[in-house]
Formats: structure tokens, sequence, C-alpha cells
């Protein structure tokens, strides 16, 4: 499973341990979920990427900043805790 991380995020999202996403992918316990860095510049994947397996999640339908209102009533959002 691949996901985009904006450059400038890139190399602090990769300590972190928790991640929220869009629910619009099947997902499991101990899914590896791989990160690919995106330059929105160039509209392009810059070829560094980092791999996370998924400890737990957690799926909830509550209203954020980052999605629209359709895209949460239709997805969800999964909560992803990562092994260290």
């Amino acid at each position: 499973m691949n996901h985009k991380i904006p450059k400038e995020y890139f190399d602090k999202d990769q300590k972190n341990r928790l991640e929220a996403r869009l629910a619009k992918f099947p997902l499991e316990k101990g899914d590896i979920i791989r990160f690919r860095e995106w330059d929105s510049k160039t509209d392009s994947y810059t070829g560094r990427f980092f791999d996370k397996k998924v400890k737990d999640f957690h799926k909830i339908h509550k209203a954020t900043k980052y999605w629209t209102r359709e895209d949460l009533d239709k997805y969800g959002i999964y909560v992803l805790e990562f092994n260290e």
C-alpha cells in the first residue's frame, strides 16, 4: 500500500507513531504501508520512502479540517498506530 507524504513533512513524519488517513482503503493489523515523498511543485514522487507496520487502528467519523464532509461521510478516517 502506497501513500503520499508532502515533501515538507517527510522527514518529521518518519518518526511519528500515529497517523490519520482517510479510510478509503482496506486495512488490517500487521499491514505494511509505504509512505512515499511527494513534491507538489513537480507533481511527482521524489524517490524517497519509508515503510511502517500497522500495530493497531481505529476508524472514526468525525469532521476535521483536512477532508471534505462528503469524503468523511463516505469513508471515515483511520487513526493508525505503528510499531516502533
